[in-house]
């Protein structure tokens, strides 16, 4: 079996609307006991790598980092942050990945951390946290700062986050360093290129979509459809492996791999009719599943929203006229003969 980042793109896949829900949901049989990315780290990234218990106890300890009510007092700092990282297309070009999106996103998750001095650090790792090195990717970086931060957070000196892993028993029991180090990792890149492929996917369907550009500065009420249109669309995160035990729960040891295909889901014509076309008036009765489904579901959802919603604001109300793509570096995936990004490496836009 190959391994690191491209394994699980050689997997078997489960696909299709209903039955990509339904192996979300049922984590008896599609387990999520394994580890990935084998070619940076050697630990595995939770609760995402887990099964219940334990995936049941960590999440219950992350969601309340993530409830709106947690989120309401960042969502003014946010929204601040959108007005100046967006400031410059007033005057001239906005590159989106690194200039909005990984700008906005590190800014975030440091003060939802409490670790604002490690922003040079953490943009320093560009759009992945496996960083830029010359196209090759590695893990050392981050594993360095998540030993520094533990060790921080069991001195009682790391910030809201890792002074309440040393701390907190979790499932009735104190985590590992290992276990501590594998929530940082997951706190640190789950939301990471996936809301900045959404922000710069929200760019870009504008640009290419201006009717809907018009609308949206017009009705508010159409941006969170279009938002939530641009997530199924784009589908940021469109593959996560599971251990596929069998109707009768196998050995995970034993079990095949397979992949849950999230943007087949996403753009199956039984679902979602025309799956290709931007639609701000698709029916809520087939939701999209790019932040997944299940027990699984990504629990940083809201955040991911909050802050895709404080940037669209802003750039409607810097090019009050529209903009258009002057440079586009991204992976694009075929959809109903339409090639649609899934992920961008540089985009530039300017009015």
């Amino acid at each position: 079996m190959a391994r690191g980042p491209s394994r699980v793109e050689g997997l078997p896949r489960v696909k299709g609307y209903e039955a990509v829900r339904a192996a979300g949901r049922d984590f008896e049989r599609y387990s999520s006991l394994h580890q990935g990315d084998e070619d940076v780290r050697t630990y595995r990234q939770l609760p995402l790598e887990s099964d219940p218990p334990l995936h049941t106890a960590l999440r219950a300890f992350l969601v309340p980092f993530f409830s709106k009510g947690s989120l309401a007092p960042f969502q003014s700092h946010i929204e601040a942050d959108a007005r100046e990282l967006v400031a410059p297309l007033r005057s001239g070009n906005l590159e989106v990945v690194r200039g909005v999106g990984l700008s906005i996103v590190v800014r975030t998750i440091a003060r939802l951390l409490d670790r604002r001095g490690d922003i040079d650090e953490w943009i320093s790792w560009g759009p992945s946290v496996w960083g830029d090195h010359d196209g090759r990717r590695d893990g050392g970086p981050l594993l360095d700062f998540l030993e520094r931060a533990v060790d921080e957070g069991a001195a009682g000196s790391g910030g809201r986050l890792f002074n309440l892993l040393a701390t907190t028993p979790v499932g009735g029991a104190a985590l590992s360093r290992d276990q501590q180090i594998g929530v940082g990792s997951l706190l640190l890149a789950g939301g990471r290129d996936t809301v900045i492929n959404l922000i710069a996917g929200i760019a870009w369907m504008v640009a290419t979509h201006p009717h809907h550009g018009a609308a949206l500065r017009n009705d508010y009420a159409l941006r969170t459809p279009f938002v939530e249109e641009t997530l199924r669309l784009v589908t940021p995160l469109g593959l996560m492996e599971r251990i596929d035990r069998g109707p009768e729960g196998g050995d995970p040891q034993r079990s095949p791999h397979v992949g849950l295909d999230f943007a087949s889901a996403n753009h199956d014509a039984s679902a979602f009719p025309c799956p290709a076309e931007l639609r701000v008036d698709r029916p809520a009765s087939s939701p999209h599943v790019a932040f997944g489904i299940g027990p699984h579901a990504c629990v940083g959802a809201p955040l991911a929203r909050i802050e895709a919603h404080a940037v669209l604001q802003e750039l409607l109300t810097v090019a009050p006229d529209g903009w258009r793509v002057t440079h586009c570096d991204a992976q694009f995936r075929e959809v109903d003969g339409v090639r649609l990004p899934s992920s961008f490496q540089r985009l530039v836009i300017a009015t």
